[in-house]
């Protein structure tokens, strides 16, 4: 009961407590395994495991615990058993390259780096075995090979937030072995998190999330694995190899990163602010830090606290324009559209600098005409939204927000469908730029084609609003009068309050004013 009501402490201890007094119940241990994965207790998820490892009912998962507590014991003979049973069950298979490396490198046999080799066509095991490659190659002192292992990865996304993290690993690896020019080479770049990271170790204070044990070395892996499934919104298991990383090595603060990452994706904001309370000290860790408080309360609805958090940001002497598009971002969520648009204006200004020579991403550009543009004030949105274009002149979402607000500001609706149709032929699964294409042609009399293109829309996203309009408008503009009423019915249902008003008079009269 405490476990289905939340209450997280009680469900452990009671779990706990059940297991003690039938340790050989399967549903009991089952059930104290996952709570105590779920809660961070890894003591009882040890006790839990063995005693489900002794039924042959351990899941797969459970192996990766076991795996990590082989590690912590230096007992590699039962880790290669461990990972043997692990790659037996399937589901973490990929991982088997990278874990028998870690394994060769703690016993001090084989050939770690030999055992990352995997089969032609497995490039999820190949993925994860070129980013361990380097690290092991540091964490073996063979600094020059680590290094260009590390560096050949930068071209696959070097401003991606998790190349930044190995090359952060990698830098505060090769300062411990005083290499500290070529971790300054590592963190090139122009990300503030870059830049703050040089600025830490030209100052002499570390960084964080070095590798050089197979403990740590698995916390890595996991961390990785469970911060791709965030992306892929497969946020249970996600929680759980977050855990099972912290587990490995507790003191693997990118780890808690991720953990904190993963239980706000599952809709945990407390327990993931909790994790971050027990961050350790230091200028990145704490930027980082801020930036993941700032994402849980902004996608948790809790803008007063967003807004709290980023207004004291950007009023700070050492805010940053990127600080100021932080609070850009929040008002433009609270539809304070034309603050949003001056904060944004303002970042701009500063990156430009007093000459207006300084580098603008087309973005910024993107994010100042949107917000202009959902403030009525098409004047200003118009020249952001061209800057934006002139910049990055191939970026679908640029073409077709500029097209489609062409299209609704009274702008030539030749010119704003061709721009659309660009974005389309780049995108031509996006159900948005779609429907922007279906009414563009609706705009230029083309209604049977535009009801073609705008059925192709709601199909792939029936439960956005505008979309069913917009298909409901065609449809009576065709004669279609009864399939007029039903797709707006449909949208009416997904409308938001504004909206409904304008929906229920077309059901009504149509969109003549008349029945």
């Amino acid at each position: 009961m405490a476990d289905a009501a939340g209450a997280s402490s009680r469900a452990t201890s009671s779990y706990a407590a059940a297991l003690v007094a039938d340790p050989g119940s399967t549903p009991v241990a089952l059930r104290a395994y996952r709570q105590a994965i779920e809660s961070g207790d890894k003591a009882l998820a040890l006790r839990a495991a063995r005693t489900l490892e002794s039924q042959r009912a351990l899941p797969i998962d459970g192996h990766l615990l076991l795996l990590s507590e082989s590690f912590s014991k230096a007992d590699w003979r039962n880790a290669a058993l461990q990972i043997d049973k692990m790659e037996e069950g399937g589901t973490f298979s990929f991982m088997a390259p990278v874990l028998r490396a870690w394994t060769m490198l703690g016993a001090g046999q084989g050939d770690p780096l030999g055992a990352l080799s995997v089969r032609a066509g497995d490039s999820l095991s190949s993925a994860y075995a070129q980013e361990h490659r380097g690290v092991l190659l540091l964490a073996m002192k063979q600094v020059d090979d680590g290094v260009t292992s590390i560096n050949a990865l930068r071209s696959l996304g070097a401003g991606d937030a998790r190349n930044i993290q190995l090359r952060m690993a990698a830098a505060t690896r090769l300062v411990a072995l005083k290499r500290k020019d070529a971790a300054l080479a590592m963190l090139s770049g122009d990300s503030p998190l870059l830049i703050l990271a040089r600025e830490e170790i030209a100052a002499g204070r570390p960084l964080m999330g070095s590798v050089t044990r197979p403990n740590t070395g698995l916390a890595m892996l996991l961390a990785r694995v469970a911060n791709d499934l965030i992306r892929d919104n497969a946020s249970p298991v996600a929680v759980t190899l977050s855990r099972l990383s912290q587990f490995s090595d507790p003191g693997y603060e990118p780890g808690k990163l991720v953990l904190a990452r993963a239980l706000g994706a599952a809709k945990d904001a407390d327990g993931a602010v909790a994790v971050l309370d027990t961050l350790g000290e230091g200028r990145v860790t704490e930027a980082m830090a801020w930036e993941l408080r700032f994402d849980l309360l902004l996608n948790a609805g809790k803008f007063d606290g967003a807004l709290a958090l980023a207004t004291q940001r950007a009023e700070s002497p050492a805010a940053t324009p990127y600080d100021l598009a932080r609070l850009g971002e929040v008002l433009a969520k609270m539809e304070r559209h034309a603050d949003a648009a001056a904060t944004y204006a303002k970042a701009i200004g500063q990156m430009a600098g007093p000459d207006k020579s300084g580098t603008v991403p087309w973005n910024l550009w993107l994010l100042l005409g949107r917000e202009h543009d959902l403030a009525k004030n098409w004047a200003s949105a118009r020249p952001a939204l061209e800057r934006a274009l002139a910049l990055a002149p191939n970026e679908p979402s640029i073409l077709n927000h500029l097209g489609y607000s062409m299209l609704e500001n009274g702008g030539s609706v030749a010119e704003a469908t061709k721009l659309i149709e660009k974005a389309s032929q780049l995108r031509p699964n996006d159900a948005a730029i779609t429907d922007s294409l279906g009414w563009a042609l609706f705009k230029g009399g083309r209604v049977d084609e535009a009801i073609v293109v705008l059925e192709r829309a709601a199909q792939s996203e029936p439960s956005v609003a505008e979309i069913g309009e917009h298909l409901g408008d065609a449809y009576w503009a065709a004669g279609r009068r009864v399939e007029a009423r039903y797709a707006w019915s449909a949208a009416l249902v997904q409308a938001d309050e504004g909206d409904t008003k304008r929906l229920s008079e077309k059901i009504a009269h149509g969109t003549g004013g008349k029945p």
